[in-house]
C-alpha cells in the first residue's frame, strides 16, 4: 500500500471549509456590492487648480517689474501682475451629467478666481469628440455654461488673471445629486496605500495560519506509520482517518 504525503495536507478539512467560507463571504460581499453600485450609480464633478504660474518675473528689489503683458480682450489695457492658471474639471462619477442637471442653468457651475480674470487662452477636452462647455466671464468669476459632461470626461480652462496669486474657490456648484469637490491627489494615492498595505497583511496573516495548520513532516511520517498500523489491524478507523489511497 502507497499512501502519498501530499494526499493527507489535500484532507484537511477544516482548513478546506474555512477556505471556502473567507471565499464564499468574500464573493458574496464584492457581489452585494457590485449590485449597489449599479443600482445607485455616484455623479461627481472633481476639480483642480492644476498650476498658477506668474508671467511675470520678479525683481530683485521687491518693486512692480517694468515688464507688462497685454491681452487682446483686456479691459483694463497692459497688466503688471499677470498670472495663468490652470483649472481642471472631471466627471469622476459614473453617471453623464445632462443640462437638465443644470438646476440654475448657466449660473449652476462658478469658480471664483479672487482676482480679475482677464480671459480664457484655451479651453480643452479629453475625448476630443466630448461636448465643449461654453462659459461666461464676470469680474473674477468664471461660469460654466450648461451643457453635457461625460462620464470620465476632461476639460481644462487656461485662465488668464491679473493679480497676485490666490486659490480659486468654488462660488455655486448647483446640479441635481452631483457635489463638485476639489480632488485631492495626496489622500487618494493614501487610500491606495492603505488598501494596497490592508490587502498584503491579509494576505499574510492567511499565508501565517496556513502555514501553521499543517502537519510537520515528522507528524506526516507518524501517521503514516499509524494508517499502515490500522490498515492491517483497524480498517474501519483506517478508512475513516487515513487519506485515500492512490493507486499507481
Amino acid at each position: 500500500m502507497m499512501i502519498i504525503a501530499e494526499s493527507y495536507v489535500g484532507s484537511n478539512d477544516f482548513w478546506n471549509t474555512s477556505i471556502g467560507a473567507v471565499v464564499g463571504i468574500t464573493v458574496g460581499a464584492l457581489g452585494c456590492w457590485a449590485a449597489l453600485r449599479s443600482n445607485n450609480p455616484k455623479r461627481r464633478i472633481a476639480w483642480d487648480e492644476r498650476s498658477n504660474q506668474s508671467l511675470v518675473p520678479e525683481t530683485s528689489s521687491g518693486a512692480p517689474s517694468p515688464i507688462t503683458i497685454t491681452h487682446a480682450a483686456s479691459a483694463t489695457g497692459p497688466l503688471t501682475e499677470a498670472r495663468l492658471i490652470e483649472l481642471k474639471l472631471r466627471n469622476a462619477g459614473r453617471r453623464d451629467i445632462v443640462q437638465g442637471d443644470f438646476t440654475l442653468d448657466d449660473d449652476s457651475l462658478i469658480f471664483d478666481f479672487s482676482v480679475p480674470i482677464e480671459g480664457v487662452v484655451d479651453v480643452t477636452t479629453k475625448p476630443d469628440s466630448a461636448p465643449r462647455p461654453d462659459y461666461a466671464i464676470s469680474g473674477t468669476e468664471l461660469k460654466i455654461k450648461r451643457c453635457p459632461i461625460q462620464k470620465g470626461q476632461e476639460l481644462t480652462y487656461s485662465v488668464l488673471v491679473n493679480g497676485s496669486e490666490q486659490a480659486v474657490k468654488v462660488k455655486a456648484a448647483a446640479l441635481l445629486n452631483t457635489p463638485v469637490k476639489r480632488e485631492d491627489k495626496k489622500a487618494r494615492e493614501k487610500r491606495r496605500l492603505l488598501i494596497f498595505g490592508a490587502v498584503n497583511l491579509i494576505f499574510a496573516v492567511v499565508t501565517t495560519i496556513y502555514a501553521f495548520t499543517q502537519p510537520t513532516k515528522s507528524e506526516l511520517r507518524e501517521h503514516f506509520q499509524a494508517c499502515r498500523y490500522w490498515d492491517a489491524h483497524d480498517p474501519a478507523r483506517a478508512k475513516k482517518e487515513c487519506p485515500e489511497i492512490k493507486k499507481p
